[in-house]
């Protein structure tokens, strides 16, 4: 049977961040930053990279020429992205335009994340494996359509009701019949003429 130390480990939740910084990063202000981290307890802390000199570097919206160092970080104490900014910037001396603070697993940065190779070219691949999964019946069929007109008709009866015109009873399926009479009384004595025919002639 585990003891409650190995439940408690287990059930630990840590916070992970990526942590980049624009221009030189020395040694001292690595291992500065790393100290200063602890503070939230590090359950990991590494370097994962440098990139070239940029002129305009992502993330960085407001630096140019400079390259960015990229550090990805495991607190076992919660923090925020901002907080971090804030704390790491005051005390290392770095100005919070030269610090960005992300979660891992923000859409930006799967973003920009490398995809793998392709081998071959797409048009060879007659499974279509790039091609995002899409359900059929979302877009088109039968199904569609008949939630398409649904959808129209209730935006038509919502139309009539704010300019006060009686909507007739009927759901549009099975009493579609006594709706269309409704609508159009073809049998009513006062509407076998079209309105062309009953409008006055200007000539007269």
């Amino acid at each position: 049977m585990r003891s409650f130390k190995e439940h408690l480990a287990e059930s630990k939740k840590t916070y992970s961040f990526r942590v980049k910084v624009a221009g030189d990063v020395s040694a001292d202000q690595e291992k500065a930053m790393e100290s200063l981290l602890s503070r939230f307890e590090i359950s990991s802390f590494k370097k994962t990279g440098k990139t070239p000199i940029q002129e305009l570097p992502l993330d960085f919206p407001t630096v140019k020429n400079s390259e960015v160092s990229i550090y990805e970080v495991t607190l076992n104490y919660p923090t925020t992205q901002f907080e971090l900014v804030e704390y790491l910037s005051s005390e290392l001396g770095i100005t919070k335009q030269c610090i960005v603070v992300r979660r891992p697993d923000e859409p930006y940065e799967a973003y920009q994340e490398k995809a793998d190779k392709q081998e071959s070219p797409l048009l060879m691949d007659s499974e279509y494996k790039e091609a995002p999964a899409v359900n059929g019946e979302d877009f088109y069929g039968d199904k569609y359509n008949t939630g398409f007109v649904k959808e129209l008709n209730s935006i038509l009866k919502l139309q009539r009701r704010e300019r006060g015109e009686e909507i007739p009873e009927g759901n549009g399926t099975g009493d579609s019949a006594a709706a269309a009479k409704a609508k159009f009384n073809t049998d009513a004595t006062g509407n076998t003429k079209s309105p062309v025919m009953q409008a006055a002639d200007p000539r007269k």
